[in-house]
């Protein structure tokens, strides 16, 4: 794992929302999570938020949510801070994330990513992830996604 001791993973909490935001509105834009959203992912949700970096230099943070019942745990998110993209933050988050899903039990992950994130699409296909739906119009801005999943039970 790129974790390193600096990239130490740690549990979102209310502090780490205006850095969250950031990360988000950077990353995604129109498709960004609210501040009350993130708010509710951090306080209220069945989620857990997973960062990476110090309270006051988040490098990235991954949001995985469970739903009760359900042996899948679903991958909301996974953002690098643009300073930090490139040193295997994004596979250390993802590698966490499948640990976490693992801890609850879960046999599958599933995630939606755009169709034209050749970067995103090619670190999950890496990893196992396989396309199982294609999902036309699906963003915000009227661009296709794509429905990808990872069977967890092999391991």
């Amino acid at each position: 794992m790129a974790t390193g001791m600096r990239n130490k993973p740690r549990r979102g909490a209310l502090n780490d929302l205006p850095f969250l935001v950031q990360l988000e509105n950077i990353s995604f834009g129109g498709d960004a999570f609210s501040r009350r959203q993130l708010r509710y992912l951090l306080t209220e949700a069945n989620a857990d938020v997973i960062i990476l970096g110090s309270k006051s230099d988040v490098k990235g943070a991954a949001i995985m949510l469970w739903r009760k019942r359900s042996r899948g745990g679903h991958l909301y998110s996974i953002v690098i801070n643009p300073r930090h993209r490139g040193k295997g933050l994004g596979e250390s988050l993802l590698e966490l994330c499948e640990k976490a899903a693992r801890d609850h039990k879960c046999d599958r992950v599933t995630l939606e990513v755009r169709s034209d994130n050749r970067a995103a699409i090619g670190l999950y296909t890496k990893f196992g992830y396989r396309i199982v739906k294609e999902l036309p119009g699906y963003y915000t801005d009227g661009r296709n996604g794509v429905r990808m999943l990872k069977s967890l039970s092999s391991k």
